[in-house]
């Protein structure tokens, strides 16, 4: 894998799967690609919505450096803790629907005490568990035993009963709560959005994930979206991967079984529907995700006295103006091995920035970018985007196979696809060597570039070829 030091980073031509950004920008690009190379970053999507459309859209390297696959504006990334806005997204359904009361105790709900032991007469709320000011902790050596190869193996259910209830494997007074009584401080907590989750399946009957798919997802028309990779098809999944000793090393698809708090994958074109919905005080096209009175009370301060920054799940982030000044914007970041995610939006000028990428780093450098730019752009008129799958990914070219030989090569090499088009071929520093037009099946005089990597693309499909 030393060949793929530094990889498609510098290249200097995004590959995208929308038949094309509504608003292009080469500085954009040399600027979001400086960044991945900086932070060692294999593949990042990006994405901006602004008056209830996608104004930008552009993705750039590879999903899976091993099989050649490039990232395309359909590629799901794993989200991390950007999942947690869907968890209580799932939640603020049910106290619309009367069925959770986010100041009640939660134990009314569950089929097991939820108590800190070390303040057993205070209750713990669905509001304190959106807020992390429940006073649970991660207990970070019971959490890795959660984690698995592919899909989790324990369910949701086994999980919180391990964690949480007196009598189970993981429990641990001391580890798994702290000595601040809930509601008094702010303590981050993965397993209190988890716990939430899991409140959502025992109210509902349903699965959490189920609940997803039938209430969020599909009234989204979010098509490549899921907490599970069953439910994905995998070749459309970004490959995690950490960098280490001047190399990408690829992660396999893991899963955890407190999956709510940071497990679901998407795309940044799924997400784009989800910032508009709630940019449009919860409703995209007629499909009605939330009212506006539960939008604007999970972006509204929950806990001043504590943190004044956290909403319902979603707190605001400071983003910095090229020109100086700062916004606030509402969203959350996400980390995890081998992914770092950032979902942020603006409700008083309707624009939605998320960055999605499949290695650990830092995205928001990008985000202020994105934002800058964004205020720059008009909006078209063409509205939310459609639910229609073909009508987001309607370019041809994105179905097309391509194919090399020899490969390696020294004097020429033929090209095969479905279809012709303007072939590029880059070494492996970004610098376009070769471009020209090619019919679906073509011979290239490659005889004048040096021995090495390069890669080649055609139609919005990358290989690698080797020279020799």
């Amino acid at each position: 894998m030393k060949l793929f030091i530094k990889l498609i980073l510098l290249f200097t031509f995004p590959f995208s799967m929308l038949g094309q950004n509504p608003n292009p920008s080469a500085e954009l690009d040399e600027f979001i690609l400086g960044e991945m190379d900086y932070e060692n970053i294999p593949g990042m999507s990006t994405l901006i919505v602004k008056g209830g459309e996608i104004v930008w859209v552009e993705s750039y390297g590879m999903a899976d450096i091993e099989n050649n696959t490039a990232v395309s504006n359909n590629t799901s990334f794993l989200m991390a803790s950007v999942s947690k806005l869907f968890t209580g997204t799932a939640l603020m359904q049910l106290q619309e629907d009367g069925l959770v009361d986010l100041d009640q105790d939660i134990n009314i709900y569950l089929p097991f005490a939820v108590n800190n032991p070390n303040f057993p007469n205070s209750m713990i709320t669905p509001r304190m568990l959106m807020t992390h000011s429940s006073s649970i902790t991660d207990n970070g050596s019971a959490m890795d035993g959660y984690y698995s190869i592919g899909d989790p193996t324990i369910t949701l259910a086994d999980c919180m009963e391990m964690y949480f209830s007196e009598s189970g494997a993981d429990y641990s007074a001391s580890n798994n709560f702290s000595n601040n009584s809930p509601g008094t401080y702010f303590d981050y907590s993965n397993m209190a959005t988890a716990l939430a989750g899991y409140l959502v399946e025992v109210v509902s009957q349903q699965q959490f994930n189920e609940y997803s798919d039938l209430n969020i997802f599909d009234a989204l028309c979010m098509y490549n979206t899921s907490w599970f990779l069953s439910e994905l098809d995998t070749l459309n999944v970004a490959r995690p991967y950490n960098f280490q000793g001047g190399q990408y090393n690829p992660i396999a698809h893991y899963g955890f079984a407190d999956y709510p708090n940071g497990l679901l994958r998407s795309s940044v074109l799924d997400l784009a529907n989800f910032m508009i919905a709630y940019l449009q005080e919860g409703t995209l096209n007629d499909n009605q995700l939330l009212s506006s009175s539960s939008v604007n009370e999970m972006l509204a301060p929950q806990i001043p006295f504590i943190d004044d920054t956290q909403g319902l799940n979603w707190y605001t982030e400071e983003i910095y103006l090229s020109g100086g000044g700062v916004v606030d914007m509402w969203g959350h970041n996400g980390g995890e091995s081998g992914a770092s995610t950032d979902l942020y939006i603006n409700p008083e000028n309707g624009i939605g920035i998320v960055v999605l990428s499949n290695a650990e780093g830092e995205n928001l450098y990008v985000v202020d970018e994105l934002y800058d730019y964004a205020l720059s752009l008009s909006t078209s008129g063409v509205g939310n985007p459609s639910c229609d799958p073909l009508s987001v990914d309607s370019d041809p070219q994105s179905f097309l196979s391509l194919s090399v030989y020899p490969n390696p090569a020294n004097h020429s090499i033929t090209i095969q696809s479905e279809r012709g088009g303007v072939l590029s071929i880059a070494s492996i520093l970004g610098v376009q060597v070769i471009k020209q037009d090619v019919k679906s099946t073509d011979r290239v005089d490659v005889s004048s570039l040096s021995v090495g990597t390069y890669f080649v693309a055609l139609n919005n499909q990358v290989l690698t070829l080797i020279i020799q």
